[in-house]
């Protein structure tokens, strides 16, 4: 039987060569010291956090930035810390489309907020208006979901009152029962 005679076959090959695999932990050994940077420069921003655990993180994150790039050749790509550190790509946990819609306007307001607290560090008034726009936009989601509920609980029937005179008794276990 000639090749071209032969019936084709499928071939799986798995291969997790050394670069790859190299990739893969120095991502991982970047990505949780830029996160919990981030995440204490937030809660600093905010009016907590650790200030003085910045310094720290600041040297944990240069220190994986260059162990990444020892152990590749390269620096990280903006794609990578980006999809490190950005709120806009997390797992969606709704299950119907009010929740989905409920989820997207907290998203929105989360990332109006962050926008409003850069841009006041930086004194940037027009981008501060854009991020209270995206805020008030997802709080206005918001406040028309929870005044569709409260009209929703208005209008389910009360329970109906009982009859006077008609209680209901439970059998009292101290009597006796016929003995």
């Amino acid at each position: 039987m000639s090749e071209d005679q032969k019936p084709p076959h499928i071939r799986l090959a798995v291969e997790n060569d050394q670069t790859e695999l190299n990739r893969r932990t120095a991502e991982i050994d970047l990505g949780w010291p830029l996160k919990t940077l981030a995440a204490n420069v937030i809660r600093i921003v905010r009016g907590a956090g650790s200030p003085a655990e910045l310094g720290r993180q600041c040297a944990e994150v240069v220190q994986a930035y260059r162990d990444y790039h020892g152990a590749l050749g390269e620096w990280p790509s903006s794609y990578l810390i980006s999809e490190t550190l950005s709120l806009r790509h997390r797992e969606n946990h709704a299950t119907s489309d009010r929740a989905w819609e409920w989820e997207e306007a907290m998203r929105q307001m989360v990332a109006g907020g962050l926008q409003v607290a850069a841009s006041q560090l930086l004194k940037q008034n027009t981008q501060q208006r854009a991020g209270e726009s995206e805020m008030f936009d997802g709080f206005r989601v918001i406040e028309k979901q929870r005044s569709e509920n409260a009209a929703a609980r208005m209008q389910k029937p009360k329970p109906k009152p009982r009859k006077p005179g008609k209680r209901r008794t439970k059998p009292d276990d101290s009597t006796d029962r016929g003995s």
